[in-house]
């Protein structure tokens, strides 16, 4: 990087940070934000079981929608299958790769499943498409199956099973297991 490039960056990085001090000065001086639909409750995701898989940890990201999160650092390849049960992110040692074939890549990416031209809902054997997400052991999404619930009618204390399998490196596949609950707002 030059000195021109490095003025021109911390610049940006300053004006950015005006812009919000003086936003949220804005914003504070009309009032609070206003809501035409409050939420009726707030849904919480939780692991109840994990394979036991050396080298694998696992933990919820706790949001209005929740996500999770997958460390690996076996020494073999580890998949995680997709809603489908096709093959979904594949996690080694130094990095994470998306099957961009599978349906559950384009539900965590909040897009209507779109038909790729090498899978089918009912062929989970065609030839994955992998691309690098991360560089390293790790990486975090939004599973489609950490949502379901978002369209239900909620009542208090709801509880929902949840499951995201895993092909071990032997090829047998196990589950992470887990609940969401809703609660209401009391």
């Amino acid at each position: 990087m030059t000195i021109g490039q490095t003025r021109t960056a911390f610049t940006g990085l300053v004006l950015f940070g005006l812009a919000c001090l003086s936003a949220s000065g804005l914003a504070g001086a009309h009032g609070g934000l206003e809501l035409d639909v409050v939420p009726e409750g707030f849904v919480k995701a939780s692991i109840t079981d994990r394979p036991e898989i050396r080298g694998l940890s696992s933990l919820i990201l706790a949001a209005p929608r929740p996500g999770i999160m997958l460390r690996y650092n076996g020494e073999q390849p580890l998949t995680v299958l997709g809603t489908e049960g096709e093959a979904f992110l594949r996690f080694t040692r130094t990095g994470v790769s998306v099957n961009t074939a599978s349906p559950s890549w384009e539900a965590s990416n909040d897009k209507p499943p779109a038909s790729a031209p090498n899978t089918t809902a009912d062929d989970t054997s065609a030839e994955p498409s992998w691309v690098t997400l991360s560089d390293s052991g790790s990486f975090s999404w939004l599973d489609p199956r950490l949502n379901t619930m978002a369209d239900v009618h909620h009542e208090a204390d709801t509880r929902k099973e949840w499951t995201i399998a895993v092909r071990k490196p032997d090829g047998e596949v196990d589950q992470i297991r887990g609940t969401l609950t809703f609660t209401a707002y009391e």
